[in-house]
């Protein structure tokens, strides 16, 4: 995880549901729930502290016919070693269970990035809304299901996007630039984004991941939830160990999705985290007779496309009639297409058929999956990723351990050769991590860990080392699948309810897990 190697989507993007209908029931459980205090867990409400605070509000999103949500804001302290210091707040969306008297402890998300919203932003938030019913049904059957945007982040205060980036980045462009122009450009407009962020008055020390951990549990008390379930996917894994070691009387279970544990740094492992990923995709095609027979020799055909494309790299004009764009694809845009790619899961089967056409000189799928360089995206707040990432990845890490994990994995640590991380942080103000925050968490709570094989971002050894200092866990690996394993394995995420529900798995859960992908051959 670093400021520019993020999963290329949002964790809720399966196919929607049809439209929702009306919110009349909505409005009437809110209504019951104001009036009763504590109807939303089922308990009664503890005395609120004077900085967790619910206003209740309007939805922002439709709701289904036959459902219900309870929408508002939660107010939090900008920084709460100061206690003059301002608030913000954060918007709440619980969707309400279906049980007459839903249990006590709710399940609470913890969306990934940094800098993800749950609830999407634009037109896409009705899309994302349609999936959350449908997805978290199994969860409201018993429980109320809670989302909200950390602080920063999409509707929640501060505004701490840059839409600086994302304008230079959408400039139409016929020809690339070189690593110099494109430098010189986010440059400047880092520096508009971080002048901006200075002049409003916003101080790095407000975001961190012991903040987020702080703002999610004052998110549960504000609305009377002693304890809760935990559900976190990716950057979201790293904030529950936070609740965890903080406060993990106040958690019941924890499911963690893709795992991303304090004491592992992505900068200095980049090129490891590329290679084992690789690794797997080639030696999963040699054991497979159709995939080993329609394209022999993958690795040392990968190798040299690579090192061909550095040589030589090809520039093509890619994207639609609305958007198109110059890339220039080298050994680097190669490799991190390939990683976009097994970071899905859906689409590890396509690798080996991709790496084969783009090594016989046809770049149409490989262009598909190449990340653009430019540093801003829509999807993220991109002054909370910096400020998160800056302070707990990019700062911290040893030039020493990044220098040797290049020397160590080639040509895999090319993807790290125009990494912008270390030119952003030198501009944003981001605070300082304390070492204590670098340790492994240990906690007695109940705890599933879920990996995917192929996952680029978050691999299963980072799961396996999470888990021996947690010994109520369970760590289920799905041989085929890459980041965000919920998202495109329903077994996990039927394992996850299971999981919340009883604290525990069968032996034999989710036996498919390990099967390895089958591999679309000609």
């Amino acid at each position: 995880m670093s400021v520019c190697a993020r999963p290329a989507r949002p964790w809720w993007s399966r196919i929607a549901l049809p439209a929702p209908a009306g919110t009349a029931l909505a409005w009437a459980m809110l209504a019951q729930a104001i009036l009763v205090g504590a109807a939303l867990v089922g308990v009664p409400a503890p005395a609120a502290a004077a900085e967790a605070r619910f206003t209740p509000g309007p939805c922002w999103f439709s709701v289904p016919e036959g459902e219900a949500a309870l929408c508002g804001t939660v107010t939090v302290p900008e920084r709460r070693d100061r206690p003059a210091s301002g608030s913000f707040r954060l918007p709440v969306a619980v969707l309400l269970s279906t049980a007459r008297q839903p249990a006590a402890d709710p399940v609470l998300f913890l969306e990934g990035g940094p800098g993800a919203s749950p609830f999407g932003s634009g037109e896409a938030t009705e899309e994302r809304m349609e999936v959350w019913w449908e997805l978290s049904a199994p969860f409201r059957r018993s429980r109320n299901v809670i989302l909200f945007d950390p602080r920063g982040v999409g509707r929640a205060e501060p505004d701490t996007d840059c839409p600086e980036l994302d304008a230079v980045g959408a400039q139409p462009r016929l020809r690339p630039l070189s690593r110099d122009q494109r430098a010189t450009a986010e440059r400047t407009a880092l520096g508009a984004c971080v002048n901006r962020f200075k002049a409003v008055g916003l101080d790095g020390a407000s975001f961190s991941t012991p903040v987020a951990a702080d703002d999610a549990l004052e998110v549960a008390t504000a609305l009377g939830a002693q304890r809760v379930n935990l559900f976190a996917v990716s950057y979201g894994t790293r904030v529950a160990l936070e609740i965890l070691r903080r406060n993990g009387g106040r958690v019941r279970s924890a499911v963690l999705d893709s795992v991303y544990p304090p004491d592992v740094n992505a900068q200095e492992e980049a090129p490891w985290l590329a290679q084992r990923a690789f690794r797997r995709l080639f030696d999963d095609c040699a054991a497979n007779r159709a995939c080993r027979a329609a394209y022999p020799d993958l690795e040392k055909r990968f190798l040299d496309l690579v090192q061909r494309l550095d040589r030589n790299p090809v520039d093509l004009i890619v994207g639609d009639s609305d958007g198109r764009h110059a890339l220039r694809l080298t050994g680097a845009s190669v490799v991190s297409a390939g990683l976009e790619a097994m970071s899905t899961g859906e689409a590890v089967p396509t690798v080996p058929a991709m790496i084969d056409r783009a090594a016989r000189g046809r770049y149409d799928l490989v262009a598909e999956w190449a990340p653009t360089s430019w540093l801003g995206d829509l999807e993220i707040a991109d002054g909370l990723a910096f400020s998160v990432e800056c302070r707990e990845t990019v700062n911290p890490a040893d030039p020493l351990k990044r220098a040797e994990s290049a020397r160590r994995f080639p040509p895999y640590g090319t993807i790290a050769a125009d990494d912008p991380s270390q030119r952003v942080c030198r501009l944003w103000p981001a605070g300082q991590q304390e070492p204590l925050e670098r340790l492994p968490v240990a906690s007695a709570v109940p705890v599933l860990l879920l990996s995917g094989a192929y996952d680029p971002v978050t691999p299963p050894e980072w799961g396996e080392r999470a888990a021996a200092t947690l010994p109520k866990s369970r760590h289920l690996v799905f041989r085929s699948a890459g980041h965000l394993v919920t998202s495109g394995e329903d077994c996990a995420m039927a394992a996850a309810v299971t999981f919340v529900e009883t604290e525990a798995l069968p032996v034999n859960a989710c036996p498919g897990a390990a099967k390895p992908p089958q591999f679309d051959v000609p």
